[in-house]
């Protein structure tokens, strides 16, 4: 329809029989309004749109607990713990490095800082431990199952987490990485630095600084409940494998230090 007549059916619909006839400069002023009015709620939509098509891309948000229901325990059956990596392929990637450009924020002084579309994770058993982030870009917790075809992984120590224990400590170290700040950032508040965080919490030999950790998150969050918490048993394992609790740090450390790939933003 063109404008001239879209006008002319708009003020014969706006002006009824019994009404006043509206000035030419109303019936102009009234038009120009409701088409600004509908174009606005037009691009409202379109840009919800947007950003839902968006997000589905990127996989952003909450995903589903695989993690099988059950009583958390810190003292199960010993597991070896994995480091891995597989890249954030395609569009998301790109996006991602583009649209965050953490590396426009980084100060001049910093050379080189991870490249954002190599994402990092913990492994035990099953399933895989990571930092994700939700529609706003605010870091969260997820969990998958493992598809041993898409990692990188490096074996770098043990843990007696049984997978709602380690579940549960994913949950707590992205609390506390939130206290402190909850948007994702590329060098402070990363995939990296949550990796690192659980292995801290869940390596054999840091039994004693976990349940005193826990018990402040439980009392925060009202969240969580570990049965065998405060074993005096595991206050002795803890104090006997505490030299291999910083050995396995000081590894993850350096190999993910050594297999990160880094971005120079002075090129």
């Amino acid at each position: 329809m063109a404008a001239a007549e879209y006008y002319h059916d708009f003020a014969e619909t706006e002006s009824g029989p019994e009404e006043a006839p509206l000035s030419k400069r109303d019936r102009f002023t009234t038009f120009v309004r409701s088409g600004f009015s509908k174009s606005l709620m037009l691009g409202k939509e379109e840009a919800l749109k947007g950003k839902v098509l968006l997000d589905q891309a990127l996989g952003l948000g909450a995903k589903p607990n695989v993690i099988p229901p059950g009583a958390a325990m810190v003292n199960a059956e010993l597991r070896q713990v994995e480091i891995g990596w597989h890249p954030v392929a395609g569009f998301s990637g790109k996006w991602f490095a583009d649209k965050t450009r953490i590396g426009q924020k980084i100060t001049k002084e910093i050379g080189k800082y991870p490249d954002p579309t190599q994402h990092w994770a913990v492994l035990v058993g099953n399933y895989v431990h990571q930092l994700w982030m939700d529609e706003h870009l605010d870091i969260i917790y997820i969990n998958e199952e493992i598809k041993r075809d898409e990692w990188h992984t490096f074996e770098v120590g043990k843990t007696r987490f049984n997978d709602e224990a380690l579940r549960q400590a994913g949950e707590m170290v992205i609390h506390n990485m939130r206290q402190k700040r909850p948007a994702y950032n590329l060098i402070s508040n990363n995939c990296q630095n949550f990796a690192v965080n659980i292995l801290d919490a869940i390596e054999i030999g840091a039994h004693r600084e976990f349940a005193t950790t826990f018990a402040v998150y439980q009392r925060a969050t009202g969240r969580g409940a570990i049965k065998d918490l405060f074993s005096d048993n595991l206050d002795e394992q803890s104090e006997q494998e505490a030299p291999a609790h910083e050995a396995t740090m000081q590894y993850a450390h350096q190999v993910m230090d050594q297999n990160t790939t880094k971005l120079d933003h002075h090129h």
